[in-house]
């Protein structure tokens, strides 16, 4: 779902070059426009002139620091998404941010992996404020996909069934909503009312589901049938 990024901008601030070629390059893959800037003055001159959608700056900044710079824009702006490098070492710094809505926190050196759980998660939030999205969220790093009918997990998509896709929507419809056997098997069987679906079918159905996709929080009702929370 990292799509999602692709018309968004960010502002990559960082004061030593190498690091900021290296990571700005990287980033020039998920995002529209990448701003970059050397130290948190420059950042805030930057932030003012551009408004991008993310920041990407490090607690430890020349001229101003990271903190500084997020409480500044922090002031007027609850909406640009912040992501804060810090050091493991930097843990009472880290208290002082709690208040600043950061979106996360990433401990250096960063692996390649945390980058993109970062990606993923910024890509999640933007999905989640877009009211007319055709995405859906449905765990963390887990999107449905309305009109391809496909389930993204951590970034690949999920190999369905065509009633396991029908069961996905039918959850999604009745999200937090208890959702009765009969009401499943009219939603993944066709022919349900022409001919008698057991509660077993329905049953293997949600377990396969949930074998393929754990981290969806499907709840049994005891005698009733499911809900997703």
């Amino acid at each position: 779902m990292l799509e999602a990024l692709k018309s968004k901008t960010i502002l990559y601030v960082e004061d030593e070059m190498q690091i900021q070629k290296s990571v700005g390059d990287y980033l020039r893959n998920y995002f529209d426009t990448v701003f970059v800037a050397d130290d948190g003055q420059e950042a805030l001159e930057s932030y003012r002139k551009y408004h991008p959608d993310v920041i990407l700056l490090d607690i430890n900044l020349p001229k101003r620091d990271g903190l500084s710079v997020a409480r500044e824009i922090r002031e007027k702006d609850g909406k640009t998404k912040i992501v804060m490098l810090t050091a493991h070492t930097e843990k009472e710094k880290l208290l002082a941010a709690t208040e600043l809505n950061l979106c996360k926190y990433l401990v250096k050196p960063v692996t390649p992996r945390h980058f993109k759980e970062t990606l993923l998660l910024l890509a999640e939030k933007i999905i989640s404020e877009n009211e007319n999205s055709e995405v859906a969220v449905l765990a963390p790093q887990c999107y449905w996909n309305e009109t391809t009918q496909t389930l993204w997990l951590e970034g690949s998509p999920v190999e369905l069934s065509y009633k396991e896709r029908k069961l996905i929507c039918l959850f999604l419809e009745k999200r937090r909503q208890r959702i009765a056997y009969e009401d499943i098997m009219v939603a993944l069987w066709d022919d349900a009312l022409d001919r008698k679906i057991s509660v077993n079918s329905v049953k293997n159905q949600v377990s396969g589901l949930r074998k393929k996709v754990p981290v969806l929080n499907i709840e049994s009702v005891y005698g009733i049938g499911y809900i997703m929370n």
